[in-house]
This record gives C-alpha cells, structure tokens and sequence, in this order.
C-alpha cells in the first residue's frame, strides 16, 4: 500500500508567519521540502527590525520551493540566511517596482541597518538573485485564470501564465532592464499542489504616481526634503499596507475521500521540541512518535461521499481582505473545501480583515486559524472566529510556541 507522508510545520515566531513544510512519497523515496515566510505588520514599508533569519527547521537539507509571502527587509533576510545555508532550487516572490524598493531602502538607512546584502538584494532583486546558486526565479504580478481541476492542469509541472506585453514594457521602462515577470498560477511537485495568488498594487497607479513625483528626477539624486515628500505622499495614496503579498494554498493532490483514507495531527511545539519539517530524514518516525506520545486534535475524515478530504492549509500573508476578499473567493474556489487550515492576514489587523471569510461552511471538520501573537494582535477579530461556529480553533504563534500538522494519506483498498 502506498503511503504518502505530510508536514506542515510552523514555526515559533512572533510577527512573522514562517511555514517549513514537505511530503514524503514513501513509495518511491522522493520528498519536496518547501519554506512560506510573510513578516506580518500594521505597516509593511516600516518593518525595519531586523530579524535573526528563522532556522526554516531544515538544518541544511535542500529547499526546493522557497516562497516570499511578503517583500519585507526580514524576508529578504531569511531569503539570504536559506541561500546561504542551504541549496535553494526554486524562489518565488512578489514583483515590487523600484520606487516602493527606494522607499524600504531609504527607510532602513534611518533605521541605520546597512546590511550590503539585504540591500543589494532589495535594490534589485531580479539581478541579485540571477548571480545566485538558485536554479530558478519566478517573479507574480497579478493572477492568472483560476485553477481547474483537469487533466491538462494535473501532471507535475508549473504553470504560470506569461505576463501581458504591456506590463512588461512597463516594468522594463521603470527597471532599466526586462524582468521575466508572471502572473500567479500553481505548481505540482511529488503530487502536492501549490496554489499562489497575488493581491497588491496595481502597476499603473504605481506609474501614475511616479509621473506626478519623479517623472523627470532620477530618483537617486531627490534631496531628502523630496524624499520625505514621496514618503508622505505614497502613504497617502497607498495606505499603511500599500505592499504586494502573495497567497498560498498548499494540499496533496488525489485526496478523494472516497479512494483516499487521511489522518491529519496538530500539536503545539515547544522551542525546546526540537522538531523539524524534514521527514525523509528520519524515515517517518518523527510522525510516528507523535502520534503514540502526544497529546494531538485527530482530524480524520471517512466520507462516503465523492467530497476532498480536508488536508490543505492557505496561507494569507498580509491580503487585505476588505479590498480582495470577493477575488481571493474565486481565485480559490476550486479547493475552497479542501481548507483545514487557514493564516489570519496581517497579525489579525482590523483594516486587513473581513468578516465574511468566515462564511465557510466546514461541516464536522474543525477549522484552524494561525496567526502570530504579535502585540497588534487584535482581540475582535478573534471574537468574531470563535463565536461564528465552535468548531473554529484559534492557534496563537509567538517566540515561545509553535504548531505542527502531520499526517499521511493512505489508497483505500478496493
């Protein structure tokens, strides 16, 4: 009988959703290593503490999809803390245009970070990269047709729309140089699908506003009585979380509950616990530990019906779902039901969040909700999960604890 192993392993971080995960196909000993980081803030152009990078809980192993959830100076950093530790093969991360990169550089100037790397890196991130080990670099901007569940969308691949002309010539005009920039699509790897989503800017305000403040200026010679004016002004008209984000929805394919049996175990990880992501390395006994030894919530689910097993997490980033809820619903609607995990956007922000992402109707299946136990963490937006069904389960992240999903699928036998 097959089996097919995975971990969702989210670390112990306070205003940071940083997510470690992997499956192991047992059968033919192949495993996907994957690391989700989004720096969770009330101002994503002001997060400026520089962070320790995060250990990612792979101690070396290769990271074969490294996602930046948010284009932040503590992604970048823990983007560089992987590349230098490990072999990357694949990053994918947000497209951000240069005049939202100048403000974050100029902002850690004040902050008197000086790191040549991070600024290197945040500068231009395309070349930066481009001369880096990593194989290869996946740029989103806005999203592509919504995910369908065909035969010509499941075979392992990646399939990322290519990007309009004219957004390209426009990027190319305000780079310098062409950047090989796509829309947000989905990959299949060792039959786990990943699902992303842009939610951002649109580019072409971004060049309204660089018409009206820097049309004729080059943008490295603005005194810092302009700079201070561009600043005011982009948060005027952007707002605090004016910065790209992108999703995530992460699940084994092939989860008919009908054909596939699947249990699915959440505990609480202590920093002391010493646990990690990378399951190959242990030959599945980490799993098998925790289930005899720990006390865990069983999600496990033997449907009759033709319905997916709910074994998928979506990762929110910082989306502001009062602009993007009604898109984020549709883009995801294919694998709305497989949700048994979902990230609460932005440290639970009051002007990130909407109400009506709780409309989910879940069944008998306990939904989780992440979030990081940052000091902003807002309690009404708490209120409002717990007391819209019971089966909802809040799980809060700090420095001190974690979480862990582990489980496996099983083909039923006929």
């Amino acid at each position: 009988m097959g089996v097919r192993l995975f971990r969702y392993l989210f670390e112990n971080a306070a205003n940071a959703m940083i997510m470690s995960g992997c499956i192991w196909d047992k059968g033919v000993q192949e495993q996907l290593r994957y690391v989700y980081t989004c720096e969770t803030s009330y101002n994503p152009a002001e997060q400026m503490d520089q962070s320790d990078g995060g250990q990612m809980l792979y101690h070396g192993s290769p990271i074969h999809i490294f996602v930046m959830g948010s284009f932040s100076v503590e992604d970048a950093v823990r983007l560089l803390d992987a590349i230098r530790h490990d072999t990357v093969e694949t990053v994918i991360l947000p497209y951000v245009a240069p005049v939202q990169r100048f403000l974050m550089i100029h902002n850690m100037m004040e902050q008197g970070i000086r790191d040549q790397e991070v600024l290197k890196l945040i500068q231009a991130p395309y070349l930066y990269l481009k001369n880096s080990p990593v194989k290869k670099i996946f740029f989103l901007y806005g999203n592509g047709k919504p995910y369908e569940k065909n035969e010509d969308e499941m075979y392992p691949g990646t399939y990322f729309q290519p990007q309009d002309e004219e957004i390209l010539d426009m990027i190319e005009e305000m780079e310098g140089y062409s950047v090989p920039v796509m829309k947000a699509g989905h990959i299949i790897n060792n039959r786990m699908l990943f699902l992303f989503g842009y939610f951002g800017i649109d580019l072409y305000r971004i060049r309204h506003f660089l018409f009206h403040y820097a049309k004729n200026t080059r943008i490295e010679k603005i005194d810092e009585r302009q700079i201070k004016k561009m600043l005011l002004a982009y948060r005027k008209a952007f707002g605090d979380c004016g910065m790209e984000t992108l999703t995530m929805f992460c699940s084994p394919v092939e989860v008919i509950a009908t054909q596939t049996d699947c249990v699915l175990n959440t505990i609480v990880i202590d920093k002391d616990d010493f646990c990690h992501a990378d399951i190959e390395g242990d030959d599945g006994r980490c799993s098998v530990k925790c289930m005899l030894y720990n006390d865990y919530d069983v999600c496990h689910c033997h449907r009759t019906s033709k319905a997916e097993l709910r074994a998928g997490v979506l990762l929110l980033g910082n989306i502001c779902l009062s602009k993007h809820l009604k898109e984020l619903k549709v883009y995801y609607r294919t694998v709305y039901e497989q949700i048994r995990a979902i990230t609460i956007p932005n440290c639970g922000n009051i002007f990130n969040w909407d109400s009506s992402l709780l409309d989910m109707d879940a069944e008998k299946n306990a939904v989780f909700w992440i979030c990081p136990f940052c000091a902003q963490l807002q309690n009404q937006v708490l209120r409002e999960i717990k007391a819209r069904n019971a089966r909802n389960r809040v799980i809060a992240l700090n420095e001190e604890y974690g979480c862990c999903f582990n489980g496996f699928l099983t083909e039923k036998e006929e």
